[in-house]
């Protein structure tokens, strides 16, 4: 797919990337508490009588809009023996419909000088334009026609097949990291909803049907399963009046969902995976409750002081004073169900990684019992507060944060509430609440280790 290369969220490889992505963000000046002060996006929303939603986010700043359709579906929602499928899906949803051939899209959006892209996440999947206003109803026409009238042709399902095949190779199988990590996650989380990941396992890649994905796609490519944010330099009634026009007559589909329960784990498990690697990696894998819990801020709090921050205990302790890890970095992963946290380390050397373990739980255990000091709080929170406020200094990036919290919890205000949390927390509820979800017998331990070959450790 042209500039996509199958976008999904969270594929295995952006991990390590992510933590330094937020490094970065960590090492920016600490603001005035004025600074930090949220300024909320003006936005109207509306919905249409078969259920799909709209919100609209004005910004006249520039002549550009950005237009995003979000389908409540993802990875989560997929069947035993049909992982993989959302991804397929918006794989074949740049292919044609039955009025445009394959390309006239991409085309299409090109010649008015704008782009598009898409990407599957483990609880939504979403596909967008970036285009001048004056393209609104184009976009909201081509993304109607992709709704109810996408083609489903077995030669192009099978070629697309390929190019899935050759991304999960890329993405995971060749690379140490990822592919340890989804066999770590898979044991963690065994017989869940959180078992794979959004690419799907090989062997149901290959088993993947041209019906599965057409009744896939009739399942949950509905009206009432959809919710379209316009940001921009755009009209609150010129997208009502488009929207009655595209998609009024759309019919509804019956919603089918599966059961999210994850089973509470009370004792600690480990796995080892052995790879063809020289560095070894350590992980700790927890259950975490879905994002509307407000208490996931404390956590990344948390996890801020112990592994990100350049001065987090891992850092100082067992990295520059010890020498036993070469870096350290963890992050939760919010979903509208429960998810998971993941803090890992890299040891110096295989030798190790028993040593790193137990000074790892040394340090989780002195912030549990000592605490955090109130300057290690205090240069985090504002660090942390920072930039959340700074995520949302961007028209667009404010409507995907309201418009997530839209299609997970039906409470787009959520973001304001998170930050109103954050201001008032304590040093201490952040403790108390690190407690409760990151104790030993709720973790799972995995080491992605070298592989022994002929009785040495490589």
């Amino acid at each position: 797919m042209k500039n996509r290369k199958a976008n999904f969220i969270l594929n295995n490889k952006t991990i390590l990337i992510l933590f330094f992505v937020f490094l970065l963000i960590l090492l920016l000046p600490i603001s005035t508490a004025a600074e930090m002060e949220l300024t909320e996006p003006e936005y109207q929303s509306f919905k249409l009588n078969n259920g799909m939603e709209f919100m609209v986010f004005p910004d006249h700043s520039i002549p550009l809009i950005k237009y995003s359709i979000y389908y409540n579906v993802g990875a989560i929602d997929e069947e035993e023996g049909r992982t993989g499928i959302s991804h397929f899906l918006e794989h074949l949803m740049f292919l044609g419909t039955q009025n445009l051939p394959e390309g006239e899209i991409d085309d299409l959006i090109s010649s008015v000088g704008g782009q598009l892209n898409a990407a599957t996440s483990f609880d939504y999947t979403y596909y967008y334009h970036e285009v001048p206003s004056s393209t609104l109803e184009l976009v909201m026409a081509l993304e109607a026609d992709r709704m109810q009238n996408l083609k489903f042709i077995e030669q192009q399902v099978n070629r697309e097949r390929e190019v899935i095949k050759q991304e999960r190779r890329m993405r995971v199988e060749n690379n140490i990291f990822s592919k340890g990590f989804e066999k770590i996650k898979a044991y963690a989380f065994q017989g869940s909803y959180l078992e794979h990941n959004v690419i799907g396992w090989m062997e149901d890649i290959n088993n993947i049907s041209t019906a599965d994905l057409k009744k896939y796609y009739q399942s949950y490519y509905s009206p009432n399963n959809a919710l379209v944010v316009v940001s921009g330099d755009v009209e609150v009634e010129a997208v009502k009046k488009l929207a009655q026009k595209y998609y009024s007559n759309y019919e509804t589909a019956v919603l089918e969902r599966k059961d999210f329960e994850l089973s509470e784990q009370k004792i600690e498990k480990e796995y080892q995976v052995e790879l063809n690697t020289n560095i070894p990696y350590a992980l700790q894998l927890y259950q975490i409750p879905p994002a509307d819990k407000l208490e996931l801020a404390a956590l990344e709090i948390f996890l801020d002081v112990l592994a990100n921050n350049q001065s987090s205990r891992l850092k100082e302790k067992l990295q520059k004073e010890a020498g036993i890890i070469l870096d350290s970095g963890a992050f939760i992963y919010p979903l509208r169900q429960e998810s998971f946290a993941l803090i890992y380390f890299i040891p110096a050397n295989p030798n190790l990684v028993e040593k790193a373990q137990q000074a790892f739980d040394r340090e989780v255990d002195k912030i549990f019992n000592q605490g955090i000091t109130k300057q290690e709080f205090e240069i985090v929170k504002k660090q942390y507060q920072k930039s959340l406020v700074f995520s949302q200094k961007n028209i667009n990036s404010a409507a995907s944060t309201y418009a997530l919290n839209k299609l997970r919890f039906n409470n787009p205000e959520l973001f304001a509430a998170k930050i109103e949390y954050i201001n008032n927390l304590t040093k201490e509820e952040v403790v108390q609440i690190a407690q409760k979800y990151f104790s030993e017998n709720q973790r799972t331990k995995g080491y992605i280790l070298p592989e022994i070959k002929g009785g040495v450790q490589q």
